[in-house]
């Protein structure tokens, strides 16, 4: 074997430098460069110091690419299956990157392609990952949101519809309220009903004893006299009074609450007296009668209502219940009478 050391060779103009023959092997020990520019690696052939093709197996390969506007060098080309050259540019060509050769952690969200309002990403859970998440109503199913998957609210709110259209909580309302409308494009609301009118209590007695009096004053009548306290001093009381009454001459009867007189006349003068029912009958008849009054007590203590008589003479008596004579027949059947208040909220 043959050792050949030189400096430099500088082949003459226009001629061309070959080291070795065909079927040789050419080693080149050291550093070959390119008008001063390393070229690293195992080199299969170097053409016109500017064009590669193939390539070692280890260390990288730097490749300098021609200058177009060189005449003598011309336009770089490539024709390995990983280039593809048009209309003088030069690209990569699309083959594909497995996943095994992305990092983890390694695509970021700007590096996502971008997507249109009815086609969003699904990010994770977690927070530190993809920022956006939206769902577009097509990618859930009908039924398929549960009440866990629905906003906490407040207990007793109820949801409904703003004017806009979105759902609002009505907010609760207070023990004894209810639900109005208040018609379209306004919310629901919890609201107190009004009271006037609202019967708010009611208390009864019933009297089935036969009674009489021969007095020519007044009497209270045993039996129909009945306490209420209203809770309000706005509110009314109704006085239903139906009484079984009798006489063989002319009797009367009244209704008071506490000592103030209801219910009856008002313009009587001289012997005549304000009543709220008279009593007159044949020996062997007794007759219902009725009286119903509003009367305004203003207060919210415990009010008494009762009723009194007044006989015309002192012979023969009035009755209740019963007729005067009380013949032991159809036409003497005994009676019932009652009182009745109820508190009507003002």
């Amino acid at each position: 074997m043959s050792e050949v050391k030189v400096n430099k060779v500088t082949p003459r103009s226009g001629t061309t430098l070959t080291i070795g023959d065909s079927g040789d092997t050419t080693n080149v020990v050291g550093t070959l460069q390119n008008n001063g520019a390393a070229l690293v690696g195992d080199i299969s052939s170097v053409v016109a110091g500017t064009n590669l093709s193939g390539g070692g197996t280890s260390g990288a390969v730097t490749i300098n690419l021609a200058d177009a506007s060189t005449s003598a060098k011309g336009a770089a080309s490539f024709s390995s299956d990983n280039f593809a050259a048009s209309s003088g540019a030069v690209t990569i060509k699309d083959l594909g990157i497995a996943t095994a050769e992305l990092q983890d952690d390694s695509v970021t969200y700007a590096k996502m392609q971008d997507t249109g309002t009815a086609n969003r990403v699904l990010g994770a859970a977690s927070a530190g990952t993809i920022g956006e998440v939206q769902v577009v109503a097509d990618m859930v199913a009908d039924n398929a949101i549960t009440l866990a998957k629905m906003a906490s609210g407040t207990d007793g709110n109820i949801i409904s519809y703003d004017a806009s259209g979105n759902p609002v909580a009505v907010a609760t309302g207070n023990d004894g309220q209810v639900l109005t409308s208040a018609g379209a494009g306004a919310q629901p609301a919890f609201e107190t009903l009004p009271v006037g009118g609202k019967v708010l209590q009611v208390v009864h007695a019933s009297e089935g004893q036969v009674r009489s009096s021969t007095a020519q004053s007044w009497a209270s009548i045993s039996g129909l006299s009945l306490d209420i306290t209203p809770s309000s001093t706005s509110s009314k009381i109704l006085v239903i009074c139906n009484f079984t009454l009798s006489s063989g001459n002319h009797g009367v009867v009244r209704i008071k609450r506490d000592s103030t007189v209801i219910g009856g006349g008002i313009t009587a003068s001289g012997n005549r007296l304000n009543v709220s029912m008279y009593m007159n009958s044949n020996d062997n008849s007794a007759r219902v009668q009725s009286m119903v009054h509003l009367d305004s007590p203003s207060k919210t203590s415990a009010t008494t209502y009762f009723a009194e008589w007044y006989n015309n003479t002192n012979s023969p008596p009035i009755y209740l219940n019963r007729t005067p004579n009380d013949t032991d027949a159809v036409y003497g059947s005994r009676g019932l009478s009652t009182i009745t208040l109820m508190e009507i909220a003002g």
